[in-house]
């Protein structure tokens, strides 16, 4: 089942409670419903984590946490998939926001030519910024949705075939 999975390689709550790093989230940390690994809190953590992963902002990991906390999702698997967007795929996901963005604005998509610097990136951010942040929300919403949905079927469908296999042992 799912769950065996999920269960499997999420840390547990009192061995992060332990760590230095995070004594001061000690009383936080107890609120069961965010190691839960009932489907809802799974779907709910895929749809939190794609959603924040999709942003272009820093400390997506704090965002995904937070969100995961008050929407009692999986506090673990949220913030893991934080890590969708990072160093090497977050320019073709920004390219990519940046082109649906123009896209739906009506704007010419600008190939700047490419430089590895603050002041290059703060120069052309000024002329790209909106329909880069556009693209990017788009993506954030229809991306956890497909997420939350996706992961919420393949769970119906994986314990429904599980009782399937089960009802037809019993009847051999």
């Amino acid at each position: 089942m799912p769950r065996k999975f999920f269960k499997k390689i999420s840390p547990k709550p009192h061995n992060l409670a332990q760590k230095s790093a995070m004594g001061w989230l000690n009383g936080l940390l107890h609120k069961p419903d965010i190691w839960g690994y009932k489907r809802i809190n799974i779907a709910r953590a895929f749809a939190i984590g794609v959603f924040c992963s999709m942003l272009p902002i820093p400390f997506q990991m704090v965002l995904a946490a937070y969100l995961a906390y008050l929407c009692t999702a999986n506090l673990p698997i949220s913030v893991a998939l934080v890590w969708i967007s990072n160093p090497i795929t977050m320019p073709a996901i920004y390219f990519f926001q940046y082109k649906l963005g123009s896209m739906i604005l009506g704007e010419q998509v600008r190939k700047p030519l490419f430089e590895l610097s603050i002041g290059w990136f703060y120069e052309r951010l000024e002329n790209i910024w909106q329909p880069f942040i556009l693209g990017a929300l788009i993506c954030a919403i229809v991306g956890s949705l497909l997420a939350y949905l996706l992961v919420n079927r393949f769970w119906v469908w994986k314990v429904r075939k599980t009782w399937r296999i089960r009802r037809k042992g019993d009847k051999d």
